[in-house]
């Protein structure tokens, strides 16, 4: 494994750029995992968020035209967040106010507003509500979703953040 630059991502997070030879490309691959644990165990596809395109040097340089997300990293997020919906108190509360019957949006917390105005590519995905209650199984991701976008990358309740350095650790 190549060289490992740390820049500041949500509060909870950090993640870093891997320098790495992809056949005989360099690429810089960017990750939450911290360099002790890859230099360890290495960096399994689910662990890396995306790569930066050729020719970018760094954090300093990363805008979302730069970025290519990682569409395995995008189902394991996906799939993590479908079986740990339920440990997310605000979601819970939201779904009772909803009442009977509809759906209830997971937000990027990068969001300006989430009371507001919400943009597309800042709703994670949607969960489905019934007499006050999420139902198991109806997790859907939100295609339009962006893990990079202007205002930086995608911020997960504390929650399922939480969960998902777990899974990835575990990976």
């Amino acid at each position: 494994m190549g060289t490992a630059e740390r820049f500041a991502g949500p509060a909870r997070r950090e993640l870093f750029v891997y320098e790495v030879y992809l056949g005989e490309r360099l690429r810089h691959l960017v990750s939450p995992l911290e360099p002790d644990d890859v230099a360890e165990h290495g960096l399994s596809a689910e662990a890396v968020v995306g790569l930066l395109a050729v020719g970018v040097d760094g954090p300093g340089a990363m805008q979302p035209d730069h970025f290519e997300e990682n569409p395995t990293f995008v189902r394991f997020l996906h799939e993590m967040i479908a079986d740990d919906i339920f440990v997310v108190p605000g979601l819970r509360e939201q779904a009772v106010l909803v009442g009977g019957h509809g759906w209830v949006d997971v937000l990027d917390a990068r969001t300006a507003d989430p009371a507001g105005e919400v943009p597309e590519h800042d709703v994670i995905g949607s969960v489905e509500v019934r007499d006050g209650e999420l139902v198991p199984m109806s997790y859907r991701p939100n295609e339009h979703h962006r893990l990079l976008t202007e205002d930086g990358f995608f911020q997960l309740p504390e929650e399922l953040e939480m969960s998902l350095l777990k899974r990835l650790h575990a990976t």
